[in-house]
């Protein structure tokens, strides 16, 4: 009876993380991939991207382990820190890090460096870089500039080149969403400046300080009254700067009837957003390159601890493209591969060749 209960108990302990797991471990390297959040189209794209770098270290022999876990929602930072420390505590090989905030996620990166295990930060950065191995992502700022340069163009089509605008804000300390929201501003206020000394009508800000929060719920919650206080005022451009603000602000102006009327650019994909821009309720999306960024975060994270030196000459920031849709290219093949998975698994890429450390 004794031996069946220690049996009982080697195998709950092979079960639970944290019981010797790493020295078990028939992999190589073991590594958690902790996003923001699990619901979002573009995680799941981060995911893909990320399982098929692990594969094509295994056709090298070469085995990874994608641990794979992330926070319900991109709004609770404590789930996201508990999954990094749960992570450290069972002594993962290294970890690929979405960080929800830039200041709140500092900590435990700190502590995973300090246990020896190196972070590559992707997607949204960290307050400071120094501790990481890479950052891996969009370039955010000019994201921003790409959506205001399409809503003015559009407007300017129009004839409105004085138009009155809104910034929908996603929420504070998201660094990625907070680059975009200034690429967008700063293209914005050039304008207005440049109009101001030509003596010509000047393009308005309506709203610059609503945040839709990190669900399409909450985003339509906060869009639903803020279209509706400046209809009367004549809204004509909107930016939303990432899926759930986009696609919460849409559900708005679609309820309102104000689709077609009021010309919305948002940033990321989805069915719904694509459908959206295929049937003109949708001016431009800014798409990212989410499979490419979930691969090259793990391929540069695996390249790290076979050796080599990720960051040559001290520089460890890897963009990975921003991408203009509208409905004139939404269907071509170089913009699907961006999100449908059967085009993803079809992709190559051109790798850097990194020297080993010396």
């Amino acid at each position: 009876m004794r031996g069946i209960v220690w049996a009982l108990a080697g195998v709950a302990c092979l079960s639970l993380a944290g019981c010797g797991a790493n020295k078990a471990s028939s992999f190589k390297h073991r590594i958690a991939v902790v996003p923001k959040g699990l619901t979002h189209a573009h995680w799941q794209s981060v995911e893909r991207g990320a399982r098929r770098a692990a594969a094509d270290f295994q056709e090298k022999g070469i085995s990874v382990e994608i641990l794979w876990d992330g926070p319900r929602t991109e709004s609770d930072a404590s789930a996201q820190i508990d999954i990094l420390n749960r992570n450290i505590a069972n002594r993962v090989s290294g970890i690929v890090l979405a960080p929800q905030h830039s200041q709140t996620m500092m900590e435990p990166v700190r502590t995973a460096v300090s246990k020896g295990i190196p972070v590559v930060v992707f997607d949204s950065g960290l307050d400071n870089h120094d501790l990481v191995v890479k950052y891996v992502a969009t370039d955010n700022y000019h994201g921003g500039q790409l959506a205001a340069e399409r809503l003015l163009k559009v407007l300017k089509d129009e004839g409105k080149t004085a138009p009155k605008l809104i910034l929908f804000r996603y929420q504070q300390g998201s660094e990625s969403t907070e680059q975009r929201e200034k690429g967008f501003g700063d293209v914005i206020n050039a304008v207005i400046e440049e109009q101001k000394k030509k003596g010509e009508p000047t393009i308005t800000w309506l709203s610059t300080n609503k945040y839709a929060g990190a669900t399409v719920d909450s985003a339509l919650k906060e869009a639903t009254p803020l279209l509706s206080n400046y209809r009367d005022r004549g809204i004509d451009g909107i930016f939303a700067p990432n899926e759930s603000s986009a696609s919460g602000m849409l559900k708005a102006l679609q309820s309102l009837r104000l689709n077609k009327k009021v010309h919305l650019v948002g940033f990321d994909s989805s069915s719904p957003l694509l459908e959206a821009v295929a049937d003109g309720d949708i001016e431009g999306l800014i798409l990212q390159d989410p499979y490419r960024m979930g691969y090259l975060s793990v391929w540069n994270l695996v390249q790290h601890l076979e050796g080599y030196d990720v960051a040559p000459g001290g520089e460890k920031t890897q963009s990975t493209g921003e991408h203009l849709v509208t409905r004139d290219n939404f269907g071509a093949t170089d913009t699907r591969e961006l999100y449908d998975p059967a085009l993803q698994e079809q992709r190559k890429f051109d790798l850097p060749t990194y020297s080993k450390k010396k």
